[in-house]
């Protein structure tokens, strides 16, 4: 029996081979090479959530036995230039409002919503106040309108280049807490976690009473086991707050998709196997 349960990062369209999703096509062939390899579940990477037909993704996926377990929204400003902190007002709306269409659709099919690099930058850290409320605001807003839906709202920690705040984990867990809503949730990423936070263990237990969603990717976006990621620790760190929610690969399609997909979900099932029998032998020491 696993401890864990694992998903892998997909888009339903063609993106780019930079970007880190790893499995890429129509939802008949995302099941089935994600269930043939093993993963539990799918998040999905998209722009414009209104073009797919849900009602037929969802049930696809139920018939191969994988849960949707969440769409990333980070596409929304590589490809539509949408941004929370964009000092046009405009866009600002209507970057919210494509956010409520993310959570109609997710409701529609049972799965969560993550906000992450749509934030980008502060621009002027002079005026942070301004650009964290902006922030503060839309995440407000955006849980009011998820409240009784089912669909929950992951705030991820980003790297500095790509936003230049909540870059820690711990960071991001007290921007959560400090919302105060039961509907709002922290979600862990190691290739931005391996750079901005320097203690890794420390960090997964100041934010385990909020964290619900975690990313495993290596150094240079790679799979599980591709770079100098210590997969361990962070196994170890999930294992002893008891952590219950996925854990969903994140990386560029490298050597293939499928060679990432299936390398990196074999790397995670040998190392929580790892720490298991490590974790057990701790108790006669």
């Amino acid at each position: 029996m696993s401890k864990f349960r694992y998903g892998v990062a997909c888009s339903l369209n063609d993106v780019s081979t930079t970007a880190p999703i790893i499995l890429r096509g129509p939802i008949e062939q995302l099941c089935k090479e994600a269930k043939e390899i093993g993963y539990d579940g799918l998040e999905i990477q998209l722009a414009n959530p209104r073009q797919y037909d849900w009602n037929h993704i969802k049930t696809v996926c139920n018939d191969s036995g994988l849960e949707l377990i969440a769409f990333a929204t980070g596409r929304e400003l590589g490809e539509n230039g949408l941004c929370l902190l964009s000092d046009d007002a405009s866009v600002r709306r209507a970057s919210i409002d494509r956010l409520k269409e993310h959570i109609d659709c997710a409701q529609s099919v049972g799965c969560n919503v993550i906000v992450g690099s749509m934030r980008k930058n502060i621009p002027d850290w002079s005026q942070r106040e301004k650009y964290w409320n902006y922030h503060r605001d839309a995440i407000l807003e955006l849980s009011d309108y998820a409240k009784g839906s089912g669909v929950r709202i992951w705030v991820e920690n980003i790297l500095s280049y790509i936003s230049n705040f909540l870059n820690t984990m711990r960071q991001v867990q007290d921007f959560v807490s400090d919302l105060g809503r039961d509907n709002v949730g922290v979600h862990l990423d190691t290739y931005s976690m391996n750079m901005e936070d320097n203690d890794i263990l420390g960090s997964i237990r100041y934010c385990a009473k909020n964290l619900e969603y975690v990313h495993f990717s290596d150094t240079a976006r790679l799979y599980p086991g591709g770079g100098n990621v210590d997969f361990k620790t962070f196994l170890h760190g999930l294992w002893e707050v008891d952590y219950k929610g996925y854990i969903t690969t994140e990386c560029v399609p490298v050597p293939t998709a499928y060679e990432c997909a299936k390398r990196g979900f074999e790397y995670m099932k040998a190392m929580e196997k790892i720490v298991e029998i490590e974790r057990g032998a701790s108790r006669f020491q």
